[in-house]
């Protein structure tokens, strides 16, 4: 057994970030109606033009303030649930677990250089202080990084471009898109699913600022309907989303799969163990087609116009990545990745996904049995209104799991729980109302010990 240092890595809205005290993209019912009040808000929110790869400057300066627990969600792209004392859940020791926490709104390349910083101090602070008696391996130890959503992509660019391999063991990616997600296209072209119009312009127009969110954006063929069938974005122009942007994401895609091919030729592809947990079975946006005059149309498979329904390409993801985005490109298939059936924000939390991270971060074999027995795919919206009902919908359910659906406050007590209705072919609905908050829902099956929760705002 190895005593590596284990760092945590956050994505989107992971890291507290402060000023005057307050945590500013807290986004709570109250916070949604204060936003919309002042224009001071709007501006301390956005980054600067031109930023690149830099860091903000006032007033855009955000401070860091620590990891955050709880639930949390950036409406129309993604939500995260992160419950305290992971380094116990994990059965690694405080004094060799630390959280690399970092502004998530900059560029990643700025983000891994930072993480370079962060890791040669820590690490050697490590090797050079922990007690030989308790950590015999310490003075030999690298680093297992357990990396969340984007979080993966810093990692990636730091350990290939930046060369960190050389003081890694291990890297853990939960829903990392390796090659982008459609929804980060869809969130960025204002074309949010379910979020209110003023919210949803209100965060287009902070968010289109923010470096990281544009290096999300799909780098694989997501075109579809074009005289070549599939094809990648390229240069061309989507309303809402500058060409700069564009250009960027792909430019920091080659340079990630460049240093791979590079350092893979002179050292070797088993320089470190990556293992790439994905989620599966929930209805994840896929492709885009274009029209002229028109918005651009997102679909949650590769059919082509024209072409019958029944012959498209089902694919599926958990609900933010598409599952061939949730795959590393130089792998040559999906079956390597570790497939769960969480969806996107509670990946971490799942038990199987729990199981095979103690055994990464302690240098042991993965285990061999992951997934359960009943895989459900849910949808579900990120934002709902008091004053209207909202649907939950479970599918691909066995009808003897008598699926439940129970709201939870932010002190985790349920607050709601009721029946989902059956519809007879392997789905179940579920129509609800809630008042003002941020709750988690989950969708239950007590006698198949089956639950997946998500985050939903009221407002």
């Amino acid at each position: 057994m190895k005593d590596d240092l284990v760092v945590l890595v956050p994505g989107i809205m992971g890291t507290a970030l402060t000023r005057d005290g307050i945590d500013v993209w807290d986004l709570t019912p109250q916070a949604v109606g204060g936003i919309f009040r002042t224009g001071a808000t709007r501006e301390m929110l956005k980054l600067q033009e031109g930023i690149g790869d830099g860091d903000p400057e006032p007033p855009h300066a955000l401070r860091l303030n620590g990891v955050v627990h709880g639930r949390r969600l950036l409406p129309g792209l993604l939500s995260t649930v992160e419950h305290p004392g992971l380094h116990k859940r994990l059965g690694v020791e405080k004094e060799r677990f630390a959280v690399f926490q970092y502004d998530w709104r900059l560029s990643n390349r700025n983000s891994a250089r930072k993480l370079a910083r962060f890791v040669e101090e820590r690490l050697s602070r490590w090797r050079e202080t922990a007690d030989p008696k308790r950590f015999p391996g310490a003075r030999d130890a690298k680093v297992v990084f357990l990396c969340r959503s984007m979080g993966g992509l810093v990692v990636r660019y730091y350990t290939e471009v930046l060369g960190g391999w050389e003081q890694t063991r291990s890297v853990a990616t939960l829903g990392t898109p390796f090659s982008g997600s459609v929804k980060a296209l869809r969130f960025l072209a204002g074309c949010m699913r379910w979020v209110p119009g003023p919210l949803r312009e209100w965060v287009h127009e902070i968010c289109s600022t923010y470096p990281s969110l544009g290096q999300l954006l799909p780098t694989y063929r997501v075109v579809v309907g074009t005289e070549f069938g599939r094809s990648r974005l390229g240069r061309r122009p989507v309303e809402g989303i500058g060409t700069w942007m564009v250009d960027d994401c792909f430019s920091f895609f080659s340079a990630v799969q460049d240093a791979i091919v590079e350092n893979d030729a002179l050292h070797g592809d088993k320089r470190y163990r990556l293992v790439a947990f994905g989620g599966d079975r929930h209805r994840t946006d896929q492709s885009v087609s274009f029209a002229p005059g028109a918005r651009p149309r997102f679909h949650q498979d590769f059919s082509r116009s024209g072409v019958p329904e029944d012959h498209a390409l089902r694919l599926f993801g958990d609900g933010t990545v598409a599952d061939i985005a949730q795959v590393p490109p130089e792998w040559d298939s999906t079956g390597e990745t570790v497939w769960l059936d969480s969806r996107h924000a509670d990946l971490i939390n799942a038990p199987h996904a729990l199981r095979q991270l103690r055994r990464i971060c302690n240098d042991l074999e993965l285990a061999k049995a992951l997934s359960g027995e009943h895989p459900v795919g849910v949808e579900l919206p990120d934002v709902a209104s008091a004053k209207e009902p909202f649907e939950v919908w479970a599918t691909n359910a066995d009808s003897a799991m008598r699926l439940r659906v129970r709201r939870l406050d932010e002190d985790g007590r349920c607050v709601a729980d009721e029946a989902m209705a059956p519809c007879g072919d392997g789905s179940f609905r579920a129509q609800l109302r809630a008042e003002p908050g941020r709750w988690t829902l989950e969708v239950y099956s007590r006698p198949l010990e089956y639950v997946c929760r998500d985050v939903l705002l009221v407002v």
